[in-house]
């Protein structure tokens, strides 16, 4: 695959061919006039050379761009391409951006990418992760964040599918690390299903407890059981708390009858023991108290003696009557309020005979609240047993398939010298070019942890630190998988001038020098952005005749801060298109 041009339906834009083979350069350049010469804060920046990268992004199918959208709504933009001999016109409209049209044949938008992912990349079998648009992200950085580090080309992407991508782009096995990958994401699973049932409201208790998980299911079980049990013979009785009022009632009545006959029983042992009691003193005991005396008693006292015998005798025969009378007023009393007693008690004994038959509707209700309850709660327990069985099975599981897979990926490696060593090749070949002989290459090893990182994959050039070096890590790296062509047809690399940035002019000199050699000896483009005075700072070391030949002849198009018609929409339109 190669671009061959950008443009647009406006004739605003400034259409962009870009060279079948060789350097394509877009520079940018600033309006020399008086004003710009004592103004020196102004800079080369705006006039669209990063916007380029986004157009050509969004014509190879990148996310719908609200910006586009919003701002641009009328226009459309068409990138024509190669891919091995067979030439595509792909025209996508801001205002429809889910469908593209390729060569004048509509496509939506993921039919699209699908499209041309089967005719740029060799994947055998669909992978999750690897799709076109991550993979042509490698070739083309889409932003900014893609120049922070040579193996993080997509902002936000994942540590898993940066590998996965980069892994199948530098030759090596994406199925190894998709493995891998897939185990790890198995025990977590487990993991967090486990954690989840742990936290759960019903299952708190019972950790905190610090219960046996066998006793606990168990003892659910029994009481399941016997719920179950008094549930199917329970019956409801809808007049059941009023019986329960009468049953209540008819006790009362009882103790009341029963303190009645309790005080009657009293009265009656008081009474017998009131007809026990005799007169204190006789009146033989008076008459022999005199005598002891040796008085005599007078004839007068002795009759007066005979009367208060007489009515004593009367008194006491007439007390006796009438506690014999009430004695039995009592006792048929007591004997009447033994029968009601009897009687109430019956009554009682029906109504709580009954209530024992049956239940409140409350009660059957609470019962079988109490059941749910506890089946739930076993329910927990079984499920949370056989993910601790399950998860304990996955982990021997997973240990054993890990170790294998390690063992396989080191055997793998193995066998795949050839590849790793021309990979460090081609790092070295590029690195050399910039300092010499200094230790250079990509490292590939198996990563044996317990995590989704199948290779451990390093581009290391001696004394990489600043950040000149960085981007020199970044076109190393990324000529690296160009000239590998390692699983894709790609035969362009598009830089953004911030590559250049932090570079020093006689490096810079050497990135072109490279990139115009190997373009032409093996037929592939580099399409990168400058700005003017970054590519004039060379000329000292390329001299006039290399600088022509490689950076004025190679200039595709210029686009300076004179007017908007001079930037490339050719209208001023504020822009924030640096995402997808």
């Amino acid at each position: 695959m190669r671009l061959i041009e950008l443009r647009s339906n406006k004739k605003s834009f400034r259409t962009i061919p870009f060279n079948r083979t060789g350097i394509s350069l877009i520079v940018g350049k600033k309006h020399q006039t008086n004003e710009t010469l004592v103004n020196r804060k102004n800079t080369y920046n705006s006039v669209g050379k990063s916007l380029s990268i986004a157009l050509v992004h969004f014509c190879l199918g990148s996310n719908p761009n609200l910006e586009f959208e919003e701002k641009l709504n009328d226009w459309e933009f068409t990138l024509e391409f190669e891919i091995g001999e067979k030439k595509f016109i792909a025209t996508r409209k801001c205002k429809e951006q889910n469908k593209v049209f390729l060569n004048e044949k509509e496509y939506s938008l993921q039919d699209y990418k699908d499209y041309l992912e089967s005719k740029v990349f060799k994947l055998p079998e669909p992978i999750k992760f690897l799709k076109f648009r991550s993979l042509i992200s490698r070739f083309i950085r889409p932003n900014k964040f893609g120049y922070n580090s040579y193996y993080k080309f997509i902002n936000k992407e994942q540590d898993y599918p940066q590998l996965l991508n980069n892994a199948f782009l530098l030759g090596l096995d994406p199925y190894l690390v998709q493995r891998k990958a897939e185990l790890k994401d198995e025990i977590d699973d487990i993991d967090k299903r486990r954690k989840g049932i742990e936290n759960d409201e019903i299952m708190k208790s019972f950790f905190e407890e610090g219960e046996d998980i066998e006793i606990d299911i168990y003892d659910l079980k029994q009481n399941i059981e016997l719920l179950e049990n008094r549930l199917k013979g329970f019956q409801v009785a809808e007049d059941y708390h009023e019986i329960v009022e009468e049953a209540d009632h008819l006790k009362r009545q009882i103790q009341e009858y029963e303190n009645r006959a309790e005080r009657i029983k009293r009265a009656i042992y008081n009474i017998d023991q009131s007809l026990e009691i005799q007169p204190d003193v006789s009146r033989t005991k008076i008459e022999n108290f005199y005598k002891q005396a040796r008085l005599e008693l007078p004839e007068m006292v002795i009759k007066r003696l005979d009367e208060v015998q007489s009515f004593n005798e009367k008194l006491t025969d007439n007390r006796g009557r009438r506690l014999f009378k009430e004695k039995q007023s009592f006792e048929k009393e007591l004997h009447d309020i033994s029968e009601i007693i009897r009687t109430l008690g019956r009554k009682k004994d029906e109504k709580l005979g009954y209530l024992n038959t049956k239940g409140a509707l409350d009660e059957f209700t609470n019962m079988n609240d109490q059941l749910r309850s506890f089946k739930l709660r076993l329910e927990k327990l079984e499920q949370y047993k056989n993910l601790i069985n399950e998860f304990k099975n996955k982990q021997e599981e997973f240990t054993k398939e890990f170790s294998d897979e390690n063992i396989k990926t080191n055997n793998y490696l193995n066998d795949q010298s050839d590849l790793i060593r021309k990979n460090i090749k081609l790092f070295k070949f590029f690195a050399d070019q910039f300092y010499g002989k200094k230790r250079a290459g990509i490292e590939i090893h198996n990563n044996d942890g317990k995590n989704k990182n199948r290779f451990d994959i390093k581009a290391k050039i001696d004394d990489d630190k600043g950040d000149g070096v960085n981007y020199i890590k970044i076109f190393c790296y990324d000529w690296t998988m160009l000239k590998g062509q390692n699983n894709h047809t790609v035969k362009f690399l598009f830089h953004d001038g911030r590559l250049l940035s932090e570079i020093d002019p006689r490096q810079v000199a050497t990135l072109f020098e490279i990139a115009h050699k190997q373009t032409q000896e093996f037929n592939l483009q580099y399409i990168i952005s400058a700005n003017e005075n970054v590519l004039e700072a060379t000329k000292q070391y390329l001299g006039e005749e290399k600088y022509s030949e490689i950076i004025e002849e190679n200039t595709v198009l210029e686009l300076t801060d004179e007017s908007e018609a001079h930037k490339l929409l050719g209208v001023q339109v504020e822009l924030d298109y640096d995402k997808e």
